[in-house]
């Protein structure tokens, strides 16, 4: 099954797409050249099958392989319980922002599954692996903008000291994010200057590239640059 997979992934190869997104993905170079949406659609046609059998052959020898099996994990037929365990087992296999952003994107979690959800994303809290801090935030980006999480969300990225740089980069998207979402809160945080200057000044950045932000709150953010 797997031998398959990547025979078809490497008739799908296109060498000049392969180019640009390993320019994206910098220090990953085993990527084949496949497009996101022929990975979804493989994806698909093996969730529809024995998809159990894909999932304990899957390996990691080539990127598009990885994300395909993030892909399956989302969209296959599973409980929640086993989807979280099967994700558990996955995100050690996440080396690139890519694969974390991409994976995360694809769930479509109940609503009364979410609590869960929270629960499984807060193991990853104190976490030294760059790409585990990711997921937790991106996940938090992707699910949990809600009035109900803000307050948690904005004490956990406010505890969090790791200095890896695509961890730094979800916590600035995400401030960013939340000042749309729940402005008064995240001004608060931004007031407080508790954040590391990096993180800081650059979730005040891609708040001020917004189209959703006001003027006014633009130039006042400045006052709040490290």
């Amino acid at each position: 099954m797997r031998e398959e997979l990547i025979e078809r992934l490497f008739e799908l190869q296109d060498i000049k797409y392969r180019d640009f997104h390993s320019g994206l993905c910098p220090g990953i170079a085993n990527i084949i050249g496949v497009r996101i949406p022929m990975q979804r659609k493989l994806a698909q046609e093996i969730a529809r099958g024995d998809f159990r059998k894909f999932l304990a052959e899957a390996q990691n020898e080539y990127y598009e392989e990885t994300m395909i099996e993030g892909f399956v994990i989302a969209k296959a037929k599973l409980d929640l319980a086993e989807r979280l365990e099967l994700l558990r087992r996955f995100v050690p296999k996440i080396d690139n922002w890519a694969v974390c952003d991409s994976v995360c994107a694809s769930f479509k979690f109940r609503e009364e599954d979410l609590p869960k959800v929270w629960d499984f994303i807060l193991q990853y809290q104190s976490s030294t692996a760059e790409f585990e801090l990711r997921l937790m935030l991106i996940m938090m980006l992707d699910y949990f903008l809600r009035e109900e999480y803000v307050e948690q969300i904005l004490l956990i990225v406010n505890g969090i000291e790791d200095e890896q740089y695509y961890g730094k980069m979800a916590r600035a998207w995400l401030i960013a994010e939340l000042f749309v979402k729940a402005r008064e809160q995240t001004l608060k945080l931004l007031k407080h200057n508790n954040l590391a200057p990096w993180v800081q000044n650059k979730a005040i950045q891609k708040i001020r590239e917004s189209y959703r932000v006001t003027p006014d709150d633009k130039q006042l953010l400045l006052n709040y640059k490290k």
